[in-house]
């Protein structure tokens, strides 16, 4: 599944991938500057996060309550290293919640574990336009 956008259509952009994720893991792949931060936003913003949502490049797992109470996790796993540290960091954890999971940098996960996901890829094609490629690998 595909969709070309602007970011004029980030809210075309996000209902495309929430419609289409088939899994409550979105594992989000781009080069930096992408877009993938800002995908992300829009996606919670049609989640009805009340929290501000940001990346968690630092903080590396960011989490965010629903209008109803329920939790998002917002991880960004550039910085590991290893696989070692996502043991450490508990994050195998939260793959075992009812929660929606979205993760900017999954390589680490998707080279080392065998977890449902929809990988959802943010390719530039030019300074306006980029195209999500949705794969479900659950």
């Amino acid at each position: 599944m595909e969709l070309i956008y602007t970011k004029n259509d980030l809210n075309k952009a996000s209902d495309f991938v929430v419609k289409n994720c088939q899994s409550k893991n979105y594992f989000i792949k781009g080069i930096v500057g992408a877009g993938k931060t800002t995908l992300v936003k829009e996606i919670c913003v049609g989640m009805r996060i009340k929290d501000n949502v940001n990346s968690p490049t630092y903080s590396l797992i960011n989490e965010y309550l629903t209008e109803k109470g329920s939790s998002i996790f917002h991880m960004d796993l550039f910085r590991l290293e290893n696989k070692n540290e996502i043991h450490d960091l508990g994050i195998m954890d939260y793959f075992e919640t009812n929660n929606i999971i979205i993760i900017e940098w999954p390589e680490i996960l998707i080279n080392n574990y065998k977890i449902d996901h929809s990988l959802v890829e943010i390719s530039y094609l030019n300074d306006i336009q980029r195209k999500i490629t949705i794969t479900n690998n659950t």
